[in-house]
Parts: structure tokens; sequence; C-alpha cells
């Protein structure tokens, strides 16, 4: 499964990545193309992908929370 995600701009994209890629196995990949993070994952379960990406989410999640927040100071 591939989830792309638009930031605000390329440097807060390669910070997103850095705080969700961190926290997570193998089997999650990807990188940022300019504005896009893109993240892959590959599971051997439904049920296993989907606790993946529940977790990947919400890391991203308060990635992007934190950019806004930096964003706003």
């Amino acid at each position: 499964m591939t989830v792309r995600h638009r930031a605000s701009s390329e440097s807060e994209a390669r910070a997103l990545w850095a705080a969700v890629v961190a926290d997570n196995p193998s089997y999650v990949t990807g990188g940022v193309t300019g504005e896009v993070l893109e993240i892959r994952v590959a599971a051997k379960s439904a049920r296993s992908l989907r606790q993946t990406l529940d977790d990947l989410l919400a890391a991203l999640g308060t990635a992007e929370r934190a950019a806004a927040a930096a964003r706003a100071r």
C-alpha cells in the first residue's frame, strides 16, 4: 500500500519522513520528492497492514501538528 502526503514544503516533507521512518520496521519504505512524502507499506496480512498503517498515520499526524506549530512561531 502506498500513502502520499503533500507537505507545505520540501523541508517539511523531509522532516515528516524522518519522524515516521525512525519508528517503523524494514517493511516501511519511501522517501520525498519535492513537497510529496511517499510511504510504502508491505505486510504479511491485512491485520498487520492495518496496524502498521494506524501507527504510521498517528505518527505522521503528530509530526504534522509539530511542523504546523513550528511554522506558526
